[in-house]
């Protein structure tokens, strides 16, 4: 699933979009096969001669903004991608589901092949933030300054107290925009093992983490996020990501760690794989 450094990455590749007028936007054909878009058609006209003023992200969401006060959310879901392209006929998606026709190229096709990923219409602005999804969000990971006291207050309510921080930290109302990679590798570095009980974390390893956590993600938006597996990620310009050529543990099973040459293991933690070193995170 794209984590927040993958969705800052789209946000930053759709920049070409920023400013200029649409002339449609279109639920494609593929789409109606599923209920969420097919409740949606015909929602979208109100778009059309309308100017894209900005692209926000919230943690692991878009919130498209124009001039006028409808505005769209996107979730990028478990395969999802943006794709600009100068042909709206010929291009690489595969599963379209909405195409942004601008008034001139390029033009911006989401494309998710699991269908996992939301586009969804709001009336306006205020409607996108008091979606609880975005209303509860905790700090942003890729927040510059982050805010470590809020993290460490959310981190240390009671009812994480008993649960793994390995499951604690994929809580978006924790901290957003960490998924099952970065979480692996924040909690190697600061040689925290995924199935501690928060509750047990000293003060200065949960500050370890709040140190950690944005270093790791900053380092992989500037690697155009991580790239592998049957549906890889790519930035909207086609780009590949390279963070998966620095990562120690995720998805490395039975290598040999980065720093004590000890063989990675992986735990399953909410029906999801967490990757750890024995040795450096006893």
């Amino acid at each position: 699933m794209p984590e927040g450094p993958e969705v800052e990455c789209t946000k930053r590749g759709l920049k070409p979009i920023i400013g200029r007028k649409v002339k449609e936007i279109k639920l494609t054909t593929l789409s109606q096969k599923y209920p969420k878009y097919k409740a949606q058609k015909g929602f979208f006209k109100v778009f059309s001669g309308k100017e894209i003023i900005d692209i926000e992200r919230h943690g692991k969401f878009l919130v498209f903004k124009f001039d006028q006060e409808e505005a769209i959310l996107n979730h990028l879901g478990m395969s999802g991608k943006w794709l600009l392209t100068d042909n709206i006929k010929k291009n690489s998606a595969t599963h379209p589901k909405a195409i942004i026709v601008m008034n001139e190229p390029p033009h911006a096709i989401f494309d998710d092949v699991r269908n996992f990923g939301q586009f969804r219409f709001f009336n306006n602005y205020d409607e996108v933030i008091k979606y609880r999804p975005i209303k509860t969000l905790g700090p942003d990971g890729l927040a510059e300054p982050f805010d470590m006291k809020e993290f460490v207050r959310r981190i240390n309510k009671k009812n994480y107290s008993e649960k793994a921080i390995g499951e604690v930290l994929l809580n978006q109302s924790v901290v957003a925009g960490v998924g099952n990679i970065y979480k692996s590798e924040s909690l190697y570095r600061s040689r925290i093992h995924p199935e501690r009980k928060t509750g047990n974390l000293t003060s200065a390893e949960k500050k370890s983490l709040g140190k950690v956590i944005p270093e790791v993600l900053q380092k992989a938006v500037k690697s155009s996020g991580t790239t592998f597996g049957i549906q890889p990620f790519v930035t909207p310009e086609g780009d590949t990501g390279q963070a998966q050529d620095w990562l120690c543990v995720y998805a490395r099973e039975g290598e040999r760690c980065c720093s004590c040459e000890k063989k990675i293991e992986r735990v399953v933690q909410e029906g999801r794989s967490t990757f750890y070193c024995p040795k450096c995170q006893e």
